[in-house]
């Protein structure tokens, strides 16, 4: 079932779990990445060190981003810090957290 982002980061029952690693993490890291583009720049020298990383079709990516309508966006290379590679759903991603 897709759930949408802002779902996910209002969900204030969202335990970490084995299953969803770091969740309060990823809730942290999405509401960044869905702020207005003026605003995310504010914030961009408190961002640089802090990366999202989740596993999906039992690979490791990295999320740089995430849309209004539930779906996240991932790639493999784990340096990059825009764009991506695919947009999936964010319910299909597990063991979310800021490790590769």
């Amino acid at each position: 079932m897709k759930k949408a982002v802002d779902e996910f980061v209002s969900d204030t029952g969202m335990d970490d779990t084995p299953e969803m690693g770091d969740a309060m993490y990823a809730r942290w890291f999405l509401m960044h990445a869905r702020l207005p583009a003026y605003m995310k720049m504010n914030f961009d020298r408190f961002m640089a060190s802090h990366k999202l990383f989740c596993t999906y079709e039992g690979k490791r990516w990295r999320c740089t981003g995430a849309s209004r309508m539930g779906d996240v966006w991932l790639t493999a290379d784990m340096n990059r810090t825009t764009g991506y590679e695919l947009r999936v759903d964010l319910a299909r991603c597990t063991q979310w957290g800021p490790n590769q």
